[in-house]
C-alpha cells in the first residue's frame, strides 16, 4: 500500500514538472517583454530598480534576514497564508498610497523612490515565497518549482500594475507578447524534443 502511495507521488511529482517546463516558457518570455518594456518606458530609470533589486538582496546577504518580519506584515494583512504568498501586501499598499495620496492632498511624489520601494518589495516577496515554499526532498523541490514558477508570474504582473500608477506602462502589450513568445518558445523546444 505505501509502495502505491509513493509512486502516485512520483506521478504527480512527474506531471508538475511538466507543467513546470511549460510555465517556465512563459515565465521566461513574459520577464524579457516586461524588461523590453521598462526600458522602453519614458522616465523609468531602469538603473534604480536593477539597485532596488540588489540593495535588498545585499541586505538580506550581509545586513539582517527580513523574512521573519516580512512574514508577520503579510500575516497582518493576510490572514491565509494563500494570499500572502500570491499576493504582496506592501507593493498593493503603497501602489494605492501613491495613486490616491497626490490626487487627494495635490502634490507630487517621486517616481525614483516609487520605483526603488517597490523593486525593494518585490524583491523581498520573491524571497519570502522561495524561503516558504523550499522542500527538503526531491518531490517537495518540483513542487517549490512549479509553485514558485506560478507565484512568481502572478508578482510580475502586479507589479506592472503598479509601476502603471507612476509610469505609463502597457502591460496588455507586454502579457499578449509574453504570452506569443511563449507558446512559440513552447514549440520549439518540443518541436527539438521530438525530432
Amino acid at each position: 500500500m505505501e509502495e502505491r502511495g509513493l509512486r502516485s507521488n512520483y506521478f504527480f511529482a512527474l506531471i508538475k514538472f511538466a507543467l513546470f517546463l511549460i510555465i517556465f516558457c512563459f515565465l521566461i518570455e513574459l520577464s524579457k517583454e516586461f524588461f523590453k518594456e521598462i526600458k522602453s518606458t519614458q522616465d523609468l530609470k531602469v538603473d534604480v530598480f536593477f539597485l532596488s533589486v540588489l540593495s535588498c538582496l545585499a541586505f538580506y546577504i550581509f545586513l539582517a534576514d527580513l523574512n521573519n518580519f516580512y512574514k508577520k506584515i503579510q500575516k497582518f494583512f493576510f490572514r491565509s497564508s494563500f494570499f500572502a504568498f500570491l499576493f504582496s501586501s506592501l507593493l498593493i499598499f503603497f501602489g494605492i498610497g501613491f495613486f490616491l495620496l497626490p490626487k487627494v492632498l495635490n502634490f507630487s511624489f517621486d517616481r525614483d523612490i516609487f520605483l526603488f520601494l517597490g523593486g525593494f518589495i518585490l524583491t523581498s516577496h520573491l524571497v519570502f515565497i522561495a524561503r516558504e515554499t523550499k522542500g527538503s526532498n526531491f518531490i517537495a523541490f518540483i513542487d517549490y518549482l512549479f509553485l514558485f514558477s506560478i507565484l512568481y508570474v502572478v508578482n510580475l504582473i502586479l507589479f506592472g500594475l503598479y509601476l502603471k500608477v507612476a509610469f505609463r506602462i502597457d502591460l496588455g502589450k507586454v502579457i499578449i507578447d509574453g504570452v506569443k513568445d511563449g507558446v512559440f518558445l513552447m514549440q520549439n523546444i518540443f518541436s527539438q524534443i521530438f525530432k
